[in-house]
């Protein structure tokens, strides 16, 4: 059934035919998805998380019981059925059965969980996780069915029902991009071949390098910048930096190199934002940025769902490797005692298990780190195993609560030093502004004292007045006065001078 090609009926209207064909690519995605065909989940010697045959089918000998429990059984098979049929009137009919689907497994499972029974627990478990990968999935890839209607919105969780509405579309893209980016990287050695959320990180460099994007992707690839650009940009970046941190795996989280890519095309939109309408190159790069920009934002809405499902199902696949190892351990522990019992009828379990425990504690006191256990002859095989398996779960332990101490401890390192970086530029900037000050207190001051010194020196020289500020002199009313008397001139009598020859 997976492996078809859906084939619409003749009977169908051409009107309704592309939310069908839609509905239809929705289902065959269900069907064929990793998540319901993954060889992890679905084993052949022993069926697990098989959703789209009816339980009773599946399950014969729980048939009265699941029938008490559930009224409105569903199961993928069935879906598909309705929907060939031209039952479904929109999306959300579709979308509701499907979900009924996991909902029912959750709802019949849910005691068995709380008991703890393996096969309950895992079908209760994965049921949770592919009701809320299904909620994702569906506001992906159904959004032309998507309206803008008043309903209640679903936040996160896996939720029993939802609205194909663009409210809850956007609160699912939230919840994928606080799983996602926060988890942190599988990191490997440098050199080494990637891990697969290392390989998710490459696949999304590389989404911006196809062949058909080599025009548009030239101004970002490599790290060489305007002579202005750092007045305008804080955070240069570039394509070739990316890779180059993660080739030297600096990255932590997904969301870190989805922060730095992005920031290379809000980068180029902040910087040629002024000159686009001026200059044609800078008009070009705003465009290209615009483009690749797009791209990006469609490789992370592809890599959202994948990453999110596989972060989801190997959190279940641990939980259920612990459950399974925890439930060997205990089988092994009653075979040990029923083996004691009876090679020593008459004694209780209580004493044999208190010298067990004496015993234990004692050797763990007798050994040092460079010591090596050893163990007597009669040491059965069976409790040596168990003592192996616990001992790499306690491994397993330190090495998360190691891992977990460690990330806490380079945050607080990073908090602290990044508020002394703070303290320390504000200290420089408070210095910078009391020596500008200092500098024109001092300069005011020499000025005031030339001046005072030219004053003096005039003071003390006379002023000769010239013959041009003669007029000027006149004007002062200060100066003296000059007192002019004009008289009438005498006569002089003639003498007569006897002239004798």
């Amino acid at each position: 059934m997976g492996g078809r090609m859906l084939e619409v009926p003749a009977a169908v209207d051409e009107a309704p035919c592309k939310s069908l064909l839609l509905l239809q690519m929705f289902l065959r995605v269900l069907l064929l998805s990793k998540t319901l065909s993954n060889p992890q989940w679905v084993s052949a010697e022993r069926p697990k998380y098989v959703f789209h045959v009816p339980v009773h089918i599946l399950f014969p000998e729980i048939r009265d019981t699941y029938a008490a429990k559930i009224k409105q059984p569903m199961d993928l098979t069935t879906c598909e059925a309705k929907l060939l049929q031209g039952i479904y009137q929109d999306g959300e009919e579709f979308i509701s059965d499907v979900a009924l689907v996991f909902s029912n497994a959750i709802a019949f499972n849910k005691e068995g969980h709380e008991f703890g029974e393996a096969m309950s627990c895992a079908y209760y478990e994965a049921s949770t996780h592919l009701l809320k990968y299904i909620r994702w999935l569906s506001l992906e890839l159904l959004q032309s069915c998507l309206t803008n209607i008043d309903s209640p919105v679903v936040e996160s969780g896996s939720a029993s029902s939802w609205k194909l509405t663009i409210r809850n579309k956007e609160m699912a893209r939230k919840e994928m991009e606080l799983t996602v980016f926060n988890e942190m990287l599988d990191k490997t050695e440098p050199g080494d071949k990637y891990s697969w959320s290392e390989q998710e990180c490459e696949k999304l460099l590389k989404a911006l390098r196809h062949t058909s994007d080599i025009k548009h992707m030239s101004f970002f690839i490599q790290s060489t910048f305007p002579p202005d650009y750092t007045a305008y940009i804080s955070k240069p970046i570039a394509w070739d930096r990316c890779q180059e941190r993660l080739r030297h795996r600096k990255y932590n989280t997904i969301g870190e190199i989805v922060a730095d890519l992005r920031l290379i095309f809000s980068n180029a939109l902040k910087y040629n934002e002024g000159a686009r309408h001026v200059s044609k190159i800078s008009g070009m790069a705003y465009d290209s940025s615009i483009h690749m920009s797009r791209k990006l934002e469609a490789a992370i809405d592809k890599m959202l769902l994948a990453v999110g499902d596989r972060i989801g199902r190997e959190r279940i696949d641990m939980i259920t490797s612990q459950r399974e190892m925890d439930a060997m351990e205990r089988a092994e522990e009653d075979q040990r005692k029923r083996d004691w019992e009876n090679e020593n009828p008459g004694s209780t379990v209580e004493i044999k298990t208190k010298l067990r425990i004496v015993n234990q504690r004692s050797r763990s006191k007798t050994l040092t780190d460079f010591e090596f256990p050893f163990y007597d002859e009669e040491e059965e095989q069976g409790e040596s195993h168990a003592n192996s398996l616990q001992h790499v779960k306690g491994l397993y332990e330190k090495q998360r609560e190691a891992r977990a101490n460690s990330q806490e401890i380079a945050l607080s390192i990073g908090i602290s030093v990044f508020r002394r970086l703070q303290e320390r530029a504000a200290a420089k900037a408070y210095v910078d502004q009391m020596a500008y000050k200092a500098k024109m207190e001092r300069l005011r001051i020499e000025k005031e004292q030339a001046d005072a010194k030219k004053e003096d020196e005039a003071e003390k020289t006379p002023s000769i007045p010239k013959g041009a500020f003669v007029s000027s002199a006149l004007k002062d009313s200060g100066r003296k006065q000059i007192k002019m008397l004009l008289q009438k001139p005498k006569r002089m009598k003639r003498k007569c001078v006897m002239l004798q020859f």
